[in-house]
């Protein structure tokens, strides 16, 4: 047998995860990366204008501060570079193998064990998986007629092309969400013409981003003050959670922060009608940017308030009809969620009786705290369904997550179990208390997205803080899971 922890991805999570197990006394893991190096989707995503929409000393791992970032809101390299440095600093980097992907996994009940099958045909067997690949990593494309006659260059943002020469272009720019509020500025700099089809408005709160002198940073070396600092940020975060709560006052400061912005920016009371949102800030994920806004008021920049309903070799049409001629096309439409079309995991997961994750998630998208799944025991995810909250960085609910999952994995082997899984009983019970809260939140309410599922299930977030997400996996909740001696 390999190693007996199989880490899959070598993002924030299983870097993460690797860290915990060698502070916990384990060099018995191994990671598997498909990519040629680690940051995930810090690596994979390179378009102009990229950075954190968290400030930097809050995106980061708690015992690991960086006092040389440079900016308030750190760029897509630094942060890679922040990723790989601690793989270095903490001996993960001897553990990955990258280049590696996982294609498919299924459980050996009666040994306890794993089977991991790899592209290109070799099979590793494991005692535990730890799933730490994300939701965001596979461009979501979508189906529009005609995408197949489009002549000229088209790409994602997510996989953005450095190649194509913009200057001189009529470029359009599919979707107005995440990435695109960060894509439009940077495109408008240097084409001639930037066509943005936007099917529904955002929230777009101001960034407020700058660079950190040389004194601060100096300050900031100083771990009392960077601590400061970060809990300064965590409770300015608050007011995006108390939005998700629906409080009013939290809600209405967030809708006169971004109506402030966006009045400053531009002055044409249609275009302003155009980019009000008709929901409640935090209904959708809020999007951060200084400069999307002023973009938009540009002379060159046309806003199109529909989505492409066709194209054509050298036009997108939009909703409405109108056909617009367009050089190349971006599309920012975001990700398939858990890496598939349809939602599911990208790795096929085989479980008891033969079913896979994908089958199980079609038919009740739910999982323990966001860590484990029934039905597949000695399997855990860091940060899965309802596993991270909703109004702070990644790295804080990774860490609690992977603080629990270390413990169980120390249970495991210290105690000589075969397997370990959570009880269906419980995770039923765990999940229709927080669905129950998360329908009174800000994610129920009535606008498009990828929050929900088909049945209204909000699948990405705990309902609470983080400080509360904290507490609840202080506890291992023994009483909880099911356990096989061997």
């Amino acid at each position: 047998m390999a190693a007996a922890v199989g880490i899959l991805g070598a993002g924030l999570s299983g870097v993460l995860a690797g860290i915990a197990l060698r502070r916990a006394g384990s060099e018995d893991f191994v990671l598997y990366e498909s990519q040629a190096d680690v940051g995930g989707t810090w690596l994979r995503n390179t378009y102009p204008g990229l950075h954190c929409d968290i400030p930097s000393h809050l995106y980061c791992y708690s015992f690991e501060p960086n006092p040389d970032f440079s900016m308030a809101y750190a760029s897509q390299p630094e942060i890679q570079a922040y990723l790989r440095s601690c793989a270095e600093k903490y001996g993960v980097l001897e553990h990955i193998r990258f280049g590696t992907t996982a294609e498919t996994a299924t459980l050996r009940e009666s040994e306890g064990h794993w089977a991991l099958q790899l592209a290109g045909g070799n099979q590793v067997e494991h005692r535990v998986l730890i799933a730490a690949t994300g939701g965001l990593t596979a461009p979501h494309y979508p189906r529009i007629p005609g995408l197949d006659t489009f002549d000229n260059p088209l790409w994602h943002s997510g996989a953005w092309r450095d190649d194509v020469d913009l200057k001189g272009l009529t470029v359009g720019i599919i979707g107005s969400a995440a990435s695109a509020v960060q894509v439009v500025p940077e495109v408008a700099k240097r084409a001639a013409k930037v066509v943005v089809f936007s099917r529904t408005p955002n929230w777009v709160t101001p960034r407020r981003n700058a660079r950190y002198t040389a004194a601060e940073k100096v300050t900031l070396r100083d771990g009392d003050a960077w601590r400061r600092v970060r809990r300064r940020h965590y409770r300015r975060s608050m007011l995006w959670h108390h939005a998700f709560t629906k409080r009013n006052r939290a809600v209405e400061h967030l809708r006169a922060v971004v109506m402030a912005q966006m009045r400053a920016a531009i002055k044409d009371p249609d275009v302003i009608d155009a980019l009000t949102p008709s929901y409640e800030p935090g209904c959708k994920r809020i999007l951060v940017s200084d400069d999307y806004y002023p973009a938009l008021a540009l002379p060159h920049v046309q806003l199109v308030q529909h989505g492409v309903a066709e194209m054509t070799p050298s036009s997108l049409v939009a909703a409405d009809g109108a056909a617009h001629r367009v050089d190349g096309a971006i599309f920012c439409t975001g990700y398939k969620l858990g890496g598939r079309e349809d939602g599911g995991p990208a790795l096929t997961v085989r479980g008891r009786d033969d079913k896979t994750l994908r089958r199980v998630f079609a038919e009740t998208p739910e999982a323990y705290r966001g860590v484990a799944v029934p039905g597949f025991p000695n399997y855990f995810t860091v940060c899965g369904v309802n596993g991270a909250a909703g109004h702070a960085p990644l790295f804080l609910s990774a860490e609690v997550s992977v603080d629990f999952i270390v413990r169980w994995i120390h249970k495991l082997i210290a105690g000589n179990l075969k397997l370990v899984e959570p009880n269906l009983a419980a995770t039923r019970r765990y999940n229709a208390r927080i669905q129950t809260e998360l329908r009174s939140m800000s994610w129920a309410g009535d606008c498009p997205g990828w929050y929900r599922d088909k049945h209204g299930r909000i699948l990405p977030f705990h309902p609470g803080s983080f400080g509360r997400m904290r507490r609840e996996l202080r506890d291992d909740h023994e009483a909880d899971f099911d356990v096989e001696p061997h």
